[in-house]
């Protein structure tokens, strides 16, 4: 993409390791482009101040942003150290200015819209695990009670799906074209790698689980904020916050495991979670209707894990922890006292 390959030139450039084709690329692409070439003028300016060596470098990049008119993004924070190189400088400039490209063409790199009418769709039932392999070779495995719309082939800069539920990828790599997930509240944009997306309608909560690589995430009711995931970090987006943490391990069935991803083994595994936690992945594990009788029991806490158990073996189990009665008619599971 071009802004990506501006900011590789420019490294180039202002560290004087450019190569003559490459200086005529990338003047090419200046020409081309004026919001690239109003940048490029304050970064050549900055470097070559002779005073710029002794600059606070707080105040330099504060100048920086005003100049490239970033609008309401948070402060870039760098560890001061004497003696600091120019590749430092050059990295922390040009951080900025992929900001600032970011906040220019978000709607273009995070939300690209794709006709949706030229979207297949793959939908799984409770109880059903799917696996698709999609035209660029990247896999996905989708979770019971989810959906995935996607195009038949990728013709376009980036490589969109569109997801409601639960699903596994294993992305193909290839940096000319961005893998990104949409969700209802959230994009996710990779290049390679491997990571769990969840986002059902009936969770008060949007997930996403790092395994390996490197993803962005970009919330769509906040478009000035984006949150980069490194290998076992974990972000929710719960209320309207967003939270990193790591993934949560599970060592109680016979070895460690990563519970936000057991389901790809059909494991079901919950760590201290609340009972109309449970009840939410029972109904889409068992496909039945859970409705609790007495409010106080929602909040009861459990720690479990089920595996070719029935509805009625995973009760009990809970049974054992809590003091509990329930009933089964058809599909429906009635919780009380």
């Amino acid at each position: 993409m071009t802004d990506q390959r501006f900011t590789e030139l420019l490294g180039k450039q202002l560290a004087g390791e450019i190569s003559p084709d490459e200086s005529v690329e990338l003047k090419s692409i200046l020409a081309d482009n004026g919001a690239l070439r109003t940048e490029y003028k304050h970064l050549q300016t900055y470097f070559e101040s002779e005073t710029a060596e002794e600059e606070n470098i707080d105040v330099v990049f504060d100048r920086i942003r005003a100049q490239i008119q970033i609008p309401d993004e948070p402060r870039l924070k760098v560890t001061k150290n004497k003696g600091y190189s120019v590749w430092l400088k050059i990295a922390a400039v040009v951080a900025i200015v992929l900001a600032g490209i970011l906040v220019y063409n978000r709607d273009a790199i995070f939300f690209n819209k794709t006709d949706q009418l030229a979207l297949k769709q793959v939908q799984t039932k409770a109880t059903e695990i799917k696996t698709i392999v999609l035209a660029d070779g990247s896999t996905v495995k989708i979770n019971s009670g989810s959906s995935l719309k996607y195009p038949d082939h990728f013709s376009v800069d980036t490589r969109d799906v569109y997801l409601s539920g639960e699903a596994f990828f294993e992305v193909k790599k290839d940096a000319q074209h961005p893998f990104i997930v949409h969700t209802e509240q959230l994009a996710v944009k990779v290049l390679g790698t491997a990571f769990d997306v969840k986002a059902y309608h009936n969770d008060a909560f949007t997930e996403t689980t790092l395994i390996r690589g490197s993803v962005a995430i970009s919330l769509k009711n906040n478009t000035k904020q984006t949150f980069i995931l490194k290998p076992n970090d974990k972000f929710t987006l719960a209320g309207g916050k967003a939270n990193l943490s790591q993934l949560t391990h599970f060592s109680g069935t016979g070895g460690e495991k990563v519970m936000e991803t057991a389901w790809t083994n059909h494991e079901l595994i919950y760590k201290n979670n609340r009972f109309d936690e449970i009840a939410r992945l029972f109904e889409r594990w068992y496909d039945v209707k859970i409705t609790f009788k007495e409010a106080d029991l929602k909040t009861v806490k459990f720690t479990g894990h089920v595996d070719k158990e029935t509805i009625i073996e995973a009760l009990n189990v809970l049974k054992l922890i809590e003091n509990f009665n329930y009933s089964i008619k058809g599909k429906n599971v009635y919780i009380y006292r």
